[in-house]
């Protein structure tokens, strides 16, 4: 973590209860010391006026640190501006400043500035903040979102206030469907997003469709971004704004108070099990503790070992997927200190103030150095010591880290990737914007221009002179839009007909195939059916002990469209846009305490599922293992399958890839494909490509540094093999990874995928 002191304690109480575990390695322990900036700009130096300064002295603010001062500069003279500086520091009272200053001289017109929050229960908990400086001076703040009353929007359009909070969706919908709304944006002058760098991937693709949007009735905006965690402030800033140029305004990235950075390796115990019991100290010291995992299943097995240790009541589950209101009932609870653990997947991750939270412990490692620096920003918040305990597991990521322990502190927070192009997002956009006001074609980019020529060709577009407008049948298709995916979700029902939930697609396809284990608020399921026409999967509750399943799968890509060629490494690529059709024909049966396969099943009738995306396809140099062109073909097979798993890897720590943003095929042929997982594509595959020496650097680094014979969980094993981890070479994998490292020689183009023989 650049620029922190870091110092290794172990008389801690807390630190030495993790030590004294036999049943775990303590691969690393470091203490962050606090930051130790203060601020130094005057208030009236930096040009605040009287009553401003006042209000920012009566929420105990007398002097403003040095990046303040720079983003006030810039967002007064209209500058866009991106502010980069770690929480608690003060990048609220950066962008409020030169609002609530306009805001005095304001004749009350309409909304001087819209702040946009990534959900609505972090827009409702930062609000508070903003009128602690508002209300003295009169300046008005209101939330507008799915829970604000009825009597409180009349008040909202008959008086706008000054400010307007609202989140995505909100607007989303707003925009389509509340003239009222769109006549408010007239006067907004400054558009915020907090916590931009959440909008990465899809939900990033939406935002930027979504702020095209928004200029067509905000005349020249102001566009203002803040984040404590990204890597690329200005690229992103420029990509998601959709502008030229943007002003980056970096401050203090420390922390308040001491932090334990701690990493663990459990032994003869499973991660979850390892984190129920952190969880179990922490219940046991009297701290309060966050337990994030990367999965709704995760969350259920971890408080499923809770609950047989008897120390259910302590503790709740926080995950999407779960009604708002039980959500933030747990919120509340944890928040007054009536349980001492929540265990959340990403919900959590945001700004929200859970209080004076001690622990966070990572059940998996976090898809990004950047959503590590988030998840601990949720403890130590009023000073005291906190504790970040990361539980590495014997996978190729938690082998990596084990062995190069130290690189897992000294990262930097990664870049953030949004795909603009895709075709998904920009159809469901293009309508809604239709529904906003009639589009002109001129105002439509070629692309754009594109996709409303096949809007039209179904009929969900018409002309209406010079313009284009909806049609009842894109109306219809509205209803389905999704900000947060791109609509294919498939509905979850039990026997009695109830909804248990949702699932997007592919996602679903894995998790709810017949016979396949779901978990869902702590209760375990048998899916029964799944009904892709109807997009509805049907379940029934069941007592299956320790027992999960994992698909196994078929894939076959096809590049429809080449956007981009070259070599890299002299590994020739091309990135373009790919059809991908996945085919779940069966499944095994595993133990989850230890992985072991129970046995491997074939379903009645394969399920298969087709959508497009983007990706890159590598054609990685020949090595030829033996003389014997069968053996050659099998050994080939499992050196490329194996490069294939751990390129995935790499990219989850070089560009903080999730788990779930990437799929991947390969073939004996030296063809691996990497795609982004998500419909439309999210831009991840584009950042590995961008960083490829490094992912290539990093997957090497993995397959050479492991002890076992030739493939194991701790290398080239993936929990999303298609295959159940079959056809894989560790060391055959360091052989072609070390031919792309010594740059020698590979064919010299891309040769057409075959259209058989994929590996997953």
């Amino acid at each position: 973590m650049p620029g922190a002191a870091w110092d290794v304690k172990t008389d801690d109480e807390f630190v030495r209860s993790i030590l004294s575990d036999d049943h775990r390695e303590v691969v690393l322990v470091e203490v962050e010391r606090p930051a130790r900036v203060e601020p130094t700009v005057d208030l009236a130096s930096a040009g605040i006026p009287a009553a401003v300064a006042e209000a920012l002295r009566r929420s105990g603010i007398a002097r403003l640190y040095d990046f303040q001062a720079g983003a006030i500069r810039s967002i007064r003279d209209g500058r866009h501006t991106v502010i980069v500086a770690g929480t608690g520091f003060g990048k609220t009272e950066a962008f409020a400043v030169p609002v609530l200053e306009e805001a005095l001289g304001s004749l009350g017109e309409g909304p001087l500035a819209l702040v946009i929050y990534p959900t609505k229960a972090l827009a409702r908990d930062q609000v508070e903040r903003l009128r602690r400086l508002a209300d003295p001076l009169g300046v008005r703040v209101m939330v507008y979102d799915g829970d604000t009353p009825p009597h409180e929007r009349k008040l909202l359009y008959q008086h706008p206030p000054h400010v307007l909070v609202s989140n995505p969706d909100m607007v989303n919908q707003s925009l389509i469907h509340v003239y009222r709304f769109r006549r408010l944006l007239r006067n907004v002058r400054y558009v915020v997003l907090d916590d931009f760098h959440h909008y990465g991937g899809v939900l990033g693709s939406h935002m930027y469709m979504l702020l095209r949007r928004l200029r067509r009735f905000v005349r020249r905006p102001t566009f203002v971004g803040t984040s404590a965690t990204i890597g690329n402030p200005e690229e992103f800033g420029r990509a998601i704004f959709g502008v030229d140029d943007v002003e980056v305004v970096e401050g203090p990235r420390g922390r308040r108070g001491p932090t334990y950075h701690i990493l663990v390796r459990p032994l003869y115990r499973s991660k979850f099990v390892e984190a129920a019991n952190i969880a179990k100290t922490c219940i046991e010291m009297g701290k309060k503790c966050i337990v994030f995992t990367d999965s709704h299943r995760l969350s259920e097995l971890v408080f499923r070992v809770l609950r047989m240790g008897g120390y259910d009541r302590h503790a709740a589950i926080h995950r999407a997927g779960l009604d708002v209101d039980d959500r933030v009932r747990v919120e509340r609870m944890f928040r007054r200190g009536e349980i001492d653990v929540v265990i959340a997947t990403p919900t959590l991750e945001l700004g929200i103030d859970v209080g004076d939270a001690d622990v966070v412990v990572n059940a998996s490692i976090p898809p990004s150095f950047s959503r590590y620096l988030q998840r601990i920003g949720r403890i130590g918040r009023r000073g005291q010591t906190a504790y970040a305990v990361q539980i590495l597991g014997n996978d190729p990521m938690g082998t990596y880290y084990r062995n190069f322990p130290r690189e897992f502190l000294e990262r930097r927070p990664e870049p953030v990737g949004l795909e603009r192009e895709n075709e998904d997002v920009a159809r469901a956009h293009l309508l809604a914007m239709a529904a906003d006001m009639p589009i002109r074609p001129d105002e439509l980019s070629p692309f754009e221009l594109r996709m409303a020529e096949e809007l039209l060709a179904g009929g969900l577009l018409e002309y209406r002179g010079a313009y284009l407008g909806i049609t009842r049948r894109g109306r219809e298709e509205l209803r389905w839009m999704n900000l947060r995916g791109v609509g294919h979700v498939v509905k979850i029902r039990d026997l009695d007909g109830d909804i248990v939930g949702h699932r997007e697609l592919p996602l679903a396809l894995f998790e709810l195939h017949p016979n396949a284990i779901y978990l869902h608020g702590g209760r375990t399921y048998v899916a029964v059916s799944l009904d892709l026409e109807r997009m509805e999967a049907l379940v029934r509750r069941a007592d299956v002990g320790d027992l999960y399943t994992q698909a196994l799968e078929d894939m076959e890509p096809h590049v429809e469209d080449v956007l981009e060629e070259g070599a890299v490494m002299g590994v020739p690529y091309i990135y373009g846009k790919l059809r991908i059709r996945r085919t779940v024909y069966g499944y095994a049966l595993k133990r989850m305490f230890t992985e072991e396969t129970v046995g491997e099943y074939t379903l009645d009738e394969p399920l298969s599922y087709e959508f497009r995306t983007k990706g890159i396809v590598l054609r990685m140099p020949i090595y030829r293992f033996s003389s014997r062109d069968e053996v050659d073909f099998w050994e080939r097979a499992k050196a490329y399958h194996a490069a294939e798993h751990v390129l995935i890897t790499a990219a989850e720590i070089v560009v903080g890839a999730s788990k779930t943003d990437l799929g991947g095929v390969s073939f004996p042929s030296g063809h691996v494909v990497i795609y982004d997982s998500h419909v439309g594509g999210s831009g991840t595959a584009r950042l590995v490509l961008a960083n490829f020496p490094r992912v290539v650097e990093v997957a090497h680094n993995i397959v050479s540094s492991c002890d076992c014979m030739d493939g194991c969980p701790k290398c080239v094993f993936s929990v999303y093999c298609g295959n159940n981890n079959k056809y894989l070479s560790r060391r055959n994998a360091r052989a072609v990874l070390g031919l792309v490292l010594r740059r020698s020689a590979a064919p010299t183009r891309v040769e057409p995928v075959p259209r058989e023989g994929g590996i997953v």
